[in-house]
């Protein structure tokens, strides 16, 4: 994927193109038709999630707990936290995103630590 390319998602607006070029190649776009379980809670995380269009709904436990579109980022919790998924996230229409692996994120640690902040006050937020 072309680092400009990743400049579209907040989260990797602020970062660098030279940083972004270092992760880029190892970046997917990927995407999933409306009603597709993209992760399942208690599943392994192995990958995160930012979504450039289309809706999901996240559960827990069967209960819709959030809304998530648009510039929202998804799977980072179990990836950084080493856990297994905490919600499922099912998409609510076609789904277009870009993907991230877990062995990148000791890259994305050292090239780019901003976003990995990021990422871990995302989590801290949705943990309360």
């Amino acid at each position: 994927m072309d680092p400009s390319s990743l400049k579209k998602f907040d989260l990797f607006k602020d970062v660098d193109e030279s940083q972004l070029g270092k992760i880029a190649p190892f970046t997917m776009l990927v995407e999933f038709p409306e009603g597709k379980t993209i992760i399942q809670e208690g599943g392994f995380s192995n990958d995160f999630y930012a979504i450039e269009s289309g809706t999901a709904r996240v559960e827990r436990a069967g209960e819709s707990i959030a809304e998530i579109g648009p510039g929202d980022v998804f799977g980072e919790q179990g990836l950084l936290e080493k856990q297994e998924r905490s919600a499922s996230v099912v998409a609510t229409s076609p789904i277009r995103a870009l993907k991230i692996e877990n062995w990148e994120i000791p890259r994305m640690r050292k090239a780019m630590p901003e976003v990995l902040e990021k990422l871990q006050k995302t989590i801290e937020e949705r943990q309360g």
